[in-house]
């Protein structure tokens, strides 16, 4: 999914075509009735002097179907309403309220990035927490990829506590541990850990740009530590290298 998908909101008539958290191919489409209310404050203030349409808040639930595997996902969210111009035929304009919606959760959540299949249980399962928080809490999102790398930091054993056994490592501690081999990811942790940190402190706030850019550190990172892919290619330009030519001819002992 790009990132106008999962940063924009979108109307009734024109739902976003979010990805199958099941299959991952095939698309999210409306299923039955998309079902949207006025919210009871909201209404309450329909008698102020204030009040305009564009004070109107609303709620939304609806069921998405899967145009592949048949997968249901069920959603909920939040709307507003804004006043929109028209063009007319005749090239004059007229204006409108048009009703915009922003989900706040997906149930199940939607996978919002790729991640190698020898990727730690322990891994997913915390990065699966971040997928259902991203919507409605980016600063939650981010903190939960932090976690998920403090998982991977574990898997490439690094240590969480001291070796006294008391207490634990900062994560930034852990960092600085990582052993040789593993320094090309040092500065991919450090910048989770600085998105993290940001959506940790009182005052400030995390935007769902900073969330997706997370995501995209943590996808990569994913692959770095757990794919063997660029293993396999590097191997492959030095065999070429090494013959000074195509390696057509010899016998291969695995893909690519």
């Amino acid at each position: 999914m790009d990132n106008k998908t999962l940063t924009s909101v979108f109307t009734k008539e024109s739902i976003h075509r979010y990805t199958c958290p099941y299959c991952y191919s095939g698309e999210l489409r409306l299923e039955g009735d998309f079902n949207s209310q006025e919210t009871v404050a909201s209404k309450a203030e329909h008698g102020e002097d204030y009040w305009e349409p564009e004070f109107i808040q609303l709620i939304f639930s609806c069921t998405l179907k899967c145009s592949s595997c048949g997968e249901f996902v069920f959603v909920v969210g939040d709307g507003s309403v804004e006043e929109e111009y028209f063009e007319r035929p005749d090239g004059g304009w007229d204006r409108g309220y048009v009703e915009f919606y922003r989900p706040s959760y997906f149930h199940p959540a939607l996978q919002l990035i790729d991640f190698p299949a020898a990727s730690p249980v322990n891994v997913i399962a915390t990065l699966k927490t971040a997928f259902a928080y991203y919507f409605s809490s980016p600063s939650t999102c981010c903190n939960s990829i932090r976690a998920a790398a403090e998982e991977i930091l574990t898997t490439l054993g690094v240590p969480a506590q001291p070796e006294s056994g008391e207490g634990y490592l900062s994560f930034g501690r852990r960092i600085q541990m990582l052993g040789d081999d593993d320094q090309s990811v040092r500065a991919l942790f450090d910048a989770i850990r600085w998105l993290g940190n940001y959506g940790s402190h009182p005052g400030t706030q995390v935007e769902f740009e900073d969330a997706l850019n997370a995501f995209e550190i943590m996808e990569l990172l994913l692959e770095e530590v757990y794919s063997d892919r660029k293993r396999k290619i590097q191997e492959l330009a030095a065999a070429i290298n090494s013959r000074k030519g195509p390696i057509s001819r010899l016998p291969r002992t695995g893909s690519i």
